[in-house]
């Protein structure tokens, strides 16, 4: 019986043993699986964790999660696996067009993603060929054209390997090395180099008088001030229901100030507030079809090109239109199509491009919150840069589908990542009620955003004291890093991937980038050594792949490729 090995439990992993099972259910076929996941909650892995506190929201609309399916019922091994709801079914979601979209805890997600596993488990249980390892893979390496899998104590052979691994440590950079050594030698003092899991900030929640600094300012730094101020001092409490305005009360008297602080400064853009409102950015069907084949005409073929033209002009075309038909809910102008196009495509250039239909970045962090959530509500005219933003996350899911696996140059392919993350302020922004909390904070002058944009940083005997370009300063001796690591390869450091790398099984597609893959999710090899048995999905394919991050890409048909592939590679053999 051929074995294969699945390291990786969470949403990704999931949905690639439920493709996996339903293939070879097709042809009555039957593999010895074994699964290793060092996880509590199967099925859900680390982002969706099931015992990760109410504080962390997810940041998509619950209204969006429709992408996640429902399970048919699967016959294999002559056991039966029952069919199992989609999300919107299993937690028995209505949402009405005007009211405002639910964030719900990831827990909640979580909860559906292990259900959703335990029901496989159970199933199967009782199975030989089917084992659930709860233990971390530590090495890989090919032996005798089969795979050897090591944990800290035990070793497995298998004939096939898929890495389903999601978000992985890298080096640290200079800075957080010099406050790691820093640190060292000054007990006082603390640095948490990760904001997760959140509950090993616990140490430093329910401090009576404490200054804490926050590295980033971006989803994981709204975790984190979530996290430390709902707390035994206070908590949040909505005060208008239309719009989530919000404060900040204090049951009893506490001394806390978070700083937060970026290279840039610039805030996270929050969703619109419902399904109404968000509508205004919708491309049609045929915007979104040509935008497409516009996209496919260079991806899918050799073509040399050296510009991200065949993206960003396609998708200029898209808001232009968009935002000419916003008519009084945009900013007033009289420009014609062709002229908002060039606007646009000047600022997917160039982010520091100033026109009076964009945001003005120079205005202060707080106004500048504030007019982006009125933008969300509806309730002053949108700037373009908004439009563009929202637009963008409409569009996402058919760039990701048409540029995957694209013929492009390595360049390119890295500029074509680098706008799409630059967009995610917009495009993946949270909720409207997490950005009037950080007015809330600011108001309780517990949050400061004087610090926010790139403050110069000095190691005292006292901690990091941040200096702006006002010469203020303030010192903290606490300081949380909330800047996650991008997927490049040749800095990840955790054990399994430098294995990989080292034992020339896996190369980066790009020096920024990670593993390169084919359409089906195996590994290519650097040249000169034979095909692996070794596929990997998600985080660590960035390039090859792009829109890893989004967990409607989990249930997504790269993986339903992989699985056909495996099961049409075996059933040749």
């Amino acid at each position: 019986m051929k074995q294969i090995a699945i390291i990786g439990m969470g949403p990704r992993g999931l949905y690639a043993l439920e493709n996996l099972l339903l293939a070879l259910s097709r042809i009555h076929k039957q593999v010895n699986i074994q699964i290793f996941d060092a996880n509590n909650a199967s099925g859900a892995g680390n982002v969706w964790n099931t015992r990760q506190p109410d504080s962390n929201w997810i940041n998509i609309t619950e209204r969006a999660l429709v992408g996640i399916e429902k399970r048919p019922k699967i016959s294999y091994a002559n056991r039966v696996i029952e069919a199992f709801p989609s999300y919107h079914e299993w937690c028995n979601f209505t949402q009405p067009y005007h009211k405002p979209d639910a964030f719900p805890p990831r827990n909640k997600l979580g909860k559906y993603l292990n259900e959703r596993y335990k029901t496989i488990e159970n199933a199967l249980c009782n199975l030989n060929s089917f084992n659930f390892n709860k233990l971390e893979i530590e090495n890989i390496n090919l032996k005798d054209d089969q795979v050897e899998i090591t944990s800290n104590n035990n070793s497995w052979i298998c004939d096939d390997v898929l890495l389903t691994i999601g978000h992985q440590s890298t080096e640290l950079s200079n800075q957080l090395k010099q406050w790691q050594s820093y640190v060292a030698t000054h007990q006082s003092l603390s640095l948490f180099k990760e904001s997760y899991p959140i509950h090993h900030l616990k140490t430093v929640k329910n401090q009576e008088t404490i200054n804490i600094g926050i590295r980033g300012f971006g989803l994981a730094m709204i975790d984190v001030m979530r996290y430390l101020t709902i707390n035994d001092f206070g908590n949040f409490k909505v005060i208008n229901n239309d719009t989530f305005e919000t404060i900040y009360y204090k049951s009893k008297s506490q001394d806390l100030k978070l700083i937060p602080f970026s290279l840039d400064g610039l805030p996270l853009v929050p969703k619109p507030l419902n399904e109404s409102i968000d509508s205004w950015y919708q491309p049609t069907k045929e915007e979104l079809d040509s935008f497409k084949s516009e996209i496919e005409a260079v991806s899918h073929q050799t073509t040399e090109t050296d510009t991200i033209d065949f993206l960003t002009h396609p998708i200029a075309k898209i808001i232009s239109r968009v935002y000419l038909d916003l008519k009084s809910n945009g900013i007033l102008h009289d420009l014609s199509s062709s002229e908002l196009e060039v606007i646009i495509l000047n600022w997917l250039n160039d982010d520091h491009y100033n026109h009076p239909l964009i945001q003005d970045s120079n205005s202060s962090t707080y106004q500048l919150i504030q007019n982006y959530i009125e933008m969300a509500l509806g309730t002053i005219p949108v700037s373009l840069d908004y439009c563009i933003g929202q637009v963008w996350r409409h569009c996402q899911p058919t760039l990701y589908k048409a540029f995957s696996h694209a013929k492009v140059t390595n360049d390119i392919i890295d500029k074509v990542i680098a706008l799409d993350e630059r967009s995610k302020r917009y495009s993946y922004g949270p909720p409207i009620e997490s950005m009037q909390q950080v007015l809330a904070l600011v108001d309780a002058d517990i949050l400061t955003l004087d610090f926010v944009t790139d403050p110069d940083i000095d190691l005292t005997a006292e901690g990091w004291t941040l200096k702006n370009s006002n010469n203020k300063s303030i010192t903290c001796s606490v300081m949380i890093n909330s800047v996650l690591d991008a997927p490049k390869l040749l800095e990840v450091n955790t054990p399994l991937i430098k294995d990989l790398l080292q034992n020339d099984l896996i190369q980066p597609i790009h020096s920024k980038l990670g593993i390169e893959t084919t359409a089906d999710g195996y590994v290519i090899t650097p040249e000169a050594k034979d095909d692996v048995p070794i596929a990997v999905l998600g985080r660590l394919a960035k390039g090859s792949v792009i829109g890893v991050d989004a967990i409607l890409e989990c249930f997504g048909p790269r993986i339903e490729d992989w699985a056909k592939a495996y099961v049409k590679r075996i059933n040749a053999n």
